[in-house]
C-alpha cells in the first residue's frame, strides 16, 4: 500500500480526500505553518526530512476564491500567482527530485467555456494560448498545469469542476450554497443556459487514490458523467433535499454577463470524463446519483 504526502488539506476538497483515506493510509498532511509551497527552502527541507515516509504527492493547495483572485489580475507577485503557479512548480520540482509520483489538482476553469470554444472538454483538449475569456484564477491554474508539465517527472493532472460534499463547516460549496440560500429565502434565479459538470468530492477522492495507487500518468477529468444546468441541478437538489417543487426561478447567464463585472463566468463549460473512466476502469456517477448520495450523507 502506498503512502501519501498531501498539500492543501484544510481546504474543501483536500480535507475530504484525507478523511476518506486516513484510516488506512495515514497520510502526511502538513499545515501552512509547517511548510509553505511558495517557499523553496521550506519545501526542500520538508522533503529532505519526510521523503522516506511517502510514495506519492497530492497537491490540492491553491488559491480558489475566483472573484478575489480577479483583483490580482496580471500581478505575478501576488498571492494567487505565487500559490497556483510558483507553488505548483515548486512541488513538482521536489517530487521529481525525490522520484515521487505527483497528482496535481486543477480545474475546468482553465478553459473559457465560450460559445466559440465550448465544453464539455476532453482530457486531450489543447489548453488555450491566451487569457481571453478566462479569469485570473483559471489562468493561474492553467499556468500551474504548464509548469508541472515543464518540470516533468512522474505526474498526473486531475481536473475537477464545481465540487460539492456533505458536512464541511469551514466553507460552502456548490450544492450546500444553494440549500443555504433557499433556506434563507434568498435563492436567486438559476441559469438555464449554462452547462456544467459538478464534481462529487467523494468520487473524485476515490479516483485520485486510484491514480496514485496505479501511478497512472496523464490528464484526468473527475466530474459527473453527464452535464446539467444550474437550474436543473437546483431543482433536483431542492426537490430531493427539501421536498420543494417549482421553487426555482429561471435566469439567463447570457443576460447576466452583459452587466456583470469581475471574473468571467464559463457559459458552456464542463469536463468530459469518458477517457478517464476507461483508463481507471471506473464508472462515474451521474450528477443526479451524486446528489442522491450527497443528500443521504447529509441526513445521516
Amino acid at each position: 500500500m502506498k503512502h501519501f504526502l498531501v498539500f492543501g488539506t484544510p481546504g474543501l476538497v483536500g480535507s475530504r480526500f484525507v478523511d476518506l483515506i486516513a484510516s488506512e493510509r495515514q497520510p502526511i498532511t502538513p499545515e501552512l505553518h509547517e511548510v509553505d509551497i511558495t517557499d523553496k527552502k521550506s519545501l526542500s527541507a520538508f522533503f529532505e526530512k519526510e521523503a522516506k515516509d511517502f510514495d506519492s504527492v497530492v497537491n490540492f493547495a491553491a488559491y480558489t476564491d475566483v472573484n478575489e483572485a480577479e483583483k490580482e489580475n496580471g500581478d505575478k507577485e501576488g498571492l494567487v500567482w505565487q500559490v497556483n503557479v510558483e507553488g505548483a512548480k515548486n512541488v513538482a520540482e521536489m517530487a521529481q527530485k525525490h522520484n515521487k509520483f505527483l497528482v496535481h489538482i486543477s480545474t475546468d476553469f482553465v478553459f473559457p467555456g465560450s460559445e466559440e470554444n465550448p465544453g464539455p472538454y476532453t482530457e486531450d483538449t489543447k489548453l488555450p494560448d491566451s487569457q481571453d475569456g478566462i479569469g485570473w484564477y483559471g489562468w493561474t491554474k492553467l499556468m500551474g498545469e504548464k509548469r508541472v508539465e515543464e518540470v516533468g517527472g512522474r505526474h498526473a493532472i486531475a481536473r475537477i469542476s464545481y465540487p460539492f460534499r456533505s458536512h464541511f463547516t469551514q466553507k460552502n460549496d456548490y450544492a450546500r450554497k444553494i440549500l443555504e440560500l433557499y433556506d434563507e429565502g434568498k435563492l436567486y434565479p438559476m441559469f438555464t443556459d449554462q452547462r456544467i459538470t459538478p464534481t462529487f468530492i467523494d468520487e473524485a477522492a476515490s479516483a485520485i487514490e486510484e491514480i496514485c495507487e496505479l501511478e497512472k500518468p496523464g490528464i484526468f477529468h473527475l466530474a459527473s458523467n453527464n452535464s446539467t444546468t444550474p437550474y436543473e441541478f437546483a431543482c433536483y437538489l431542492l426537490e430531493k433535499a427539501r421536498n420543494a417543487k417549482n421553487v426555482v426561478k429561471k435566469g439567463l447567464l447570457r443576460e447576466h454577463l452583459k452587466t456583470r463585472k469581475g471574473a468571467p463566468i464559463s457559459l458552456l463549460g464542463g469536463l468530459d470524463t469518458k477517457k478517464t473512466q476507461e483508463v481507471l476502469e471506473m464508472k462515474f456517477k451521474t450528477w443526479q446519483q451524486a446528489v442522491d448520495e450527497f443528500i443521504e450523507q447529509s441526513s445521516g
